[in-house]
C-alpha cells in the first residue's frame, strides 16, 4: 500500500519517519518497563492517561494494546506521594493517597486517609497490576473505586505520527463478569485482542469502565488485581499467575543475567550507580530470540532489533558480556539478505537496519519488515564477528557464521562505485530512509552551505568501518587457515586508506569531510562523525591529533560531550536531532578513539563530560541524546523532548569508557590479556573487575591511578591466561 503525503503532515516536509513532539507530554516525568516484545509509558501514578497524541499505553509487538487505564477513587485521581522502580527494572511501584472525598450523606475522608499503593511488571505479553488501598481511619469508609480504560491498537508508527489512509475495524466490546475483551481486526487480517482480568470481580463492568462499591475498613487493606494479556487471532489467555510469583520470577531472571557478565565495581558511588543503571537497562532492552539474546534500540520508539544500534551496544559491553555478542551475531546472520528487493533496499548479503511487526509491517506501509537501508550495519557485522573471536576463540561460531561473513564482504565489494573503493549507499525504496548512516535524518549529509548531498554518497565513518571490517575478516581468515582470504582483504585494506586520505582530508579545516557526495565532491561540514575514524583506526596516525584538537574546540566540545555538526555551520541547531545535538554514545565512540591513539588527556575530557552528564540525569539513566547548549554553571544538560530513554547504545556507554581506561586488549593464541597503560581520570582511584572472561579462563582484576598512569593491584585468575601491564 502506498501513502500519499498530505499538506501539514511531518512526512511533507521530506521526513516520513519524524517523531512528533506533542508540547502536552513531552516534559512529562514518565516511567518505562519492557520485557521481551512488551512494553509501557505510564505516568508517575502508574496511569496511562487518555491524552490526545501522547505515546501512553501497553504495546506488544509493534501495537498499543491498552491506550488508556486510569484509577479513579469516588471519579478523582489520587495523589502522588512517590514512585519507585527496582533497581533490575522488574516492578514499578506508585505510592499515592485519596483526595478529599465527600460522600452523598455529607461524610467526609479526609486526604491522604488512604495510602493506595500499586505495584506494576510485565511478562512477555501480560501486565500485572496489584492495588492495595490501606486505610489510617478511624471508621469504616464507602469508596468507589474504578478502573478506567480503552484501547486503540494504534501501530507504534502511528503514535509517533505517522497519518494513515485507512485503519482497520474496532469490534464490539465483550464484558463477561470479571472479564473485558477488546478487539481489533486490521488491515492485515489479524484480529488482536486486549484481554483485561479483574480479581476480585468488579461490581460493575460496562463501557470501558470497572467498577467496584468498597467498604474500607478503618485501620484495614483491601486488594484488587488487574491482569492485561495481548492476544492476537487465536490465542488464548495464558494460564493466570500472581503478582509477586511473577516478580520473583523476573527477578530470578535477571540476576542469572547477571552472573553471566563480569562485575565492575569502583571506588565512587556516583560511578557505580551509573554501572547499575546502565547494565539493568541493559538486560530489560535484551530480548530473547531463537538466536539467542539482541539488545532492542530504546524505549519507546525504537523497541525492535536495530543492526547498528544493537551491534554497537554488543561491542561496547563484549569484554564484559560477551553472550550478548554472539546473540546478536547469530540473529543478524539468519537474517541477513539474501535477494535483491527495493522496497526494503535487501542486497544479498546486507545486514538488516530495522525489523518491526505490527500492522503497517504487514501492510507493507513502512519498509522494516526488515529494512535493509543501512550502510555500516553490514561493516559492524563483521567488526563485532573479529572482536567477539579475540576475547572467546569461539571458532565453532566463526565456522558457523562465515558464509554470512563471507556474504557481507561480498556486498561491501559490490556497493562501491565502479572504479573506486568507497562504501556508498542510496535509497531505492519509496518508504526507505534517504540517509544511511548512523545520522539517517533527512536533513542530516550536507554540504558546508547546507544543501542536501546528492547520492550515492560516501560517508566517512562508514569507510573507517569497512577498513576495520577487513583487517577484521583478516585476522578471522588466519584463524581458520586461509592465507589467500586474509591477504587480500588486509592488501583491500590499506588501499582503502591510502585514497582515504588523498580524498578525505580537508587540509584547510585539518580535519576530514563529512562524506563524498554522488559527483564525488567532498562535503567540507564539520562534524562529530570523523571521530568514529579514530575509534576505526583508519586515521593517518601524524594526522590523529590534529583531529582530536578539532573535537575539543568549544565549537565541538559543549562541556558534556561534541556536537554532532560544530556550532557556526550554517545547518547548526543546537534541538536538531542530529545537526547540533549532543549523543553520548557518539561521544564515547570517539573518545575510545583518541585514547588509541594515545590522545589520553582529550580521552579523560570526554569521559569526564560524559560522567557529569549522567550525574544530572534522573535516576542515572543516560538519554539517546540531549541539545548542545553549552554548559552552564549549575545546571546539567538539556533535555531533548523526544528522546529515548533507556537507549541501548546510551546505557553501553560507560562499558566501553571504562574498557578504554583499563586499555584491556586481548590476544586468544596466547592467551593473554594486556591492560595497555591504563587511564584513570581524576574521579576514579581504582577499578575492580571480576570474572572478567578470555576463552575459558576468567580473571579478577584490580587497576588503581597512579600519577599520571596506573598499576595493577590484584590479579586472580581461573584456567590459562597471562595478565600483562603495559606502560
Amino acid at each position: 500500500m502506498s501513502i500519499p503525503l498530505r499538506d501539514g503532515d511531518p512526512t511533507s516536509s521530506g521526513d516520513l519517519y519524524y517523531i512528533l513532539a506533542p508540547s502536552a507530554t513531552a516534559d512529562r516525568p514518565k516511567l518505562v518497563l519492557k520485557h521481551q516484545e512488551a512494553f509501557f509509558v505510564a505516568d508517575q501514578k502508574g496511569d496511562f492517561p487518555g491524552i490526545p497524541d501522547s505515546e501512553f499505553g501497553l504495546y506488544v509487538a509493534g501495537t498499543r494494546f491498552l491506550r488508556t487505564l486510569e484509577l479513579r477513587l469516588d471519579g478523582q485521581p489520587p495523589f502522588l506521594l512517590s514512585t519507585a522502580v527496582s533497581g533490575d527494572n522488574v516492578e514499578v511501584s506508585p505510592d499515592l493517597a485519596n483526595p478529599d472525598i465527600s460522600s452523598e450523606g455529607g461524610g467526609v475522608l479526609r486526604g491522604r486517609t488512604l495510602r493506595v499503593h500499586r505495584r506494576i511488571t510485565l511478562d512477555t505479553t501480560r501486565m500485572y497490576q496489584l492495588l492495595t488501598l490501606e486505610s489510617f481511619a478511624r471508621e469504616d469508609h464507602e469508596l468507589e473505586v474504578a478502573w478506567w480504560f480503552s484501547s486503540d491498537f494504534a501501530d507504534v508508527f502511528e503514535v509517533r505520527g505517522l497519518t494513515r489512509e485507512q485503519r482497520g475495524t474496532l469490534l464490539p466490546a465483550v464484558y463477561d463478569g470479571r472479564v473485558a475483551r477488546l478487539s481489533y481486526r486490521g488491515l492485515d487480517q489479524v484480529t488482536r485482542t486486549t484481554h483485561l482480568e479483574f480479581l476480585p470481580a468488579p461490581h460493575r463492568l460496562d463501557s470501558g469502565i470497572a467498577r467496584y462499591q468498597l467498604t474500607i475498613p478503618a485501620g484495614g487493606r483491601t486488594e484488587l488485581a488487574l491482569t492485561v494479556s495481548a492476544l492476537q487471532s487465536g490465542d488464548s489467555p495464558p494460564p493466570g499467575r500472581l503478582l509477586p510469583d511473577v516478580i520473583a520470577g523476573r527477578h530470578e531472571q535477571n540476576m542469572a543475567l547477571a552472573r553471566q557478565a563480569a562485575r565492575v565495581r569502583t571506588d565512587n558511588e556516583l560511578v557505580n550507580r551509573w554501572i547499575e543503571r546502565a547494565s539493568s537497562d541493559l538486560h530489560m532492552l535484551g530480548t530473547e530470540t531463537p538466536q539467542g539474546r539482541i539488545a532492542y534500540a530504546g524505549i519507546p520508539w525504537y523497541v525492535a532489533p536495530f543492526g547498528r544500534d544493537s551491534l554497537i551496544t554488543a561491542l561496547q559491553v563484549l569484554p564484559f558480556n560477551p553472550d550478548l555478542a554472539r546473540g546478536t551475531l547469530r540473529f543478524l546472520a539468519h537474517h541477513q539478505g539474501t535477494r535483491d528487493d527495493p522496497f526494503t533496499d535487501q542486497e544479498p548479503g546486507k545486514i538488516l537496519h530495522e525489523y518491526r511487526q505490527g500492522e503497517m509491517a504487514n501492510c507493507r506501509e513502512i519498509a522494516f519488515i526488515p529494512y535493509y537501508g543501512s550502510v555500516d550495519a553490514t561493516p559492524l557485522f563483521c567488526i563485532l564477528l573479529a572482536e567477539y573471536w579475540c576475547w572467546t576463540g569461539d571458532h565453532a561460531l566463526i565456522r558457523e557464521l562465515w558464509p554470512a561473513l563471507e556474504g557481507a564482504l561480498s556486498w561491501m565489494r559490490r556497493a562501491r562505485l565502479p572504479g573506486e573503493e568507497y562504501l556508498t549507499y542510496s535509497c531505492r525504496s519509496e518508504r526507505g530512509l534517504a540517509h544511511q548512516g548512523w545520522k539517517d535524518s533527512h536533513d542530516a549529509i550536507m554540504h558546508a552551505s547546507g544543501e542536501p548531498a546528492r547520492s550515492p554518497i560516501a560517508l566517512v565513518e562508514a569507510q573507517g568501518y569497512m577498513h576495520a571490517a577487513l583487517h577484521g575478516a583478516a585476522a578471522l581468515a588466519d584463524s581458520l587457515d586461509r592465507p589467500e582470504d586474509a591477504r587480500r582483504w588486509r592488501h583491500e585494506a590499506w588501499h582503502l586508506r591510502e585514497r582515504f586520505e588523498r580524498d578525505f582530508w580537508m587540509e584547510k579545516e585539518g580535519f576530514y569531510a563529512l562524506a563524498l557526495d554522488g559527483d564525488r565532491a567532498p562535503c567540507r561540514v564539520l562534524t562529530s562523525n570523523p571521530g568514529h575514524c579514530l575509534w576505526s583506526g583508519i586515521v593517518a596516525a601524524d594526522r590523529a591529533a590534529t583531529v582530536g584538537e578539532r573535537l575539543a574546540a568549544d565549537d565541538f566540545f559543549s562541556g558534556w560531550g561534541i556536537r554532532t555538526l560544530a556550532a557556526g555551520q550554517p545547518s547548526y541547531n543546537p534541538m536538531s536531532y542530529h545537526n547540533g545535538t549532543v549523543w553520548p554514545h557518539d561521544t564515547a565512540i570517539a573518545a575510545t578513539g583518541l585514547r588509541r591513539y594515545g590522545l589520553r588527556n582529550a580521552f579523560l575530557r570526554l569521559a569526564t563530560g560524559l560522567f557529569e552528564a549522567v550525574v544530572s540525569c534522573d535516576g542515572f539513566r543516560m538519554p539517546e541524546l540531549f541539545c548542545g547548549f553549552s554548559r552552564r554553571p549549575d545546571a546539567g544538560p538539556t533535555r531533548y523532548p523526544v528522546a529515548c530513554a533507556p537507549q541501548a547504545w546510551a546505557a553501553g556507554t560507560v562499558f566501553q569508557l571504562l574498557g578504554a581506561m583499563l586499555g584491556v586488549t586481548p590476544d586468544i593464541q596466547s592467551k593473554r590479556l594486556t591492560l595497555d597503560c591504563p587511564t584513570l581520570p581524576g574521579w576514579l582511584n581504582w577499578i575492580d573487575v571480576r570474572g572478567l572472561r578470555l576463552g575459558d579462563a576468567r580473571v579478577d582484576l584490580l587497576v588503581s591511578r597512579a600519577g599520571e598512569g596506573a598499576r595493577l593491584e590484584q590479579f586472580e585468575s581461573e584456567g590459562e591466561v597471562d595478565v600483562v601491564l603495559s606502560l
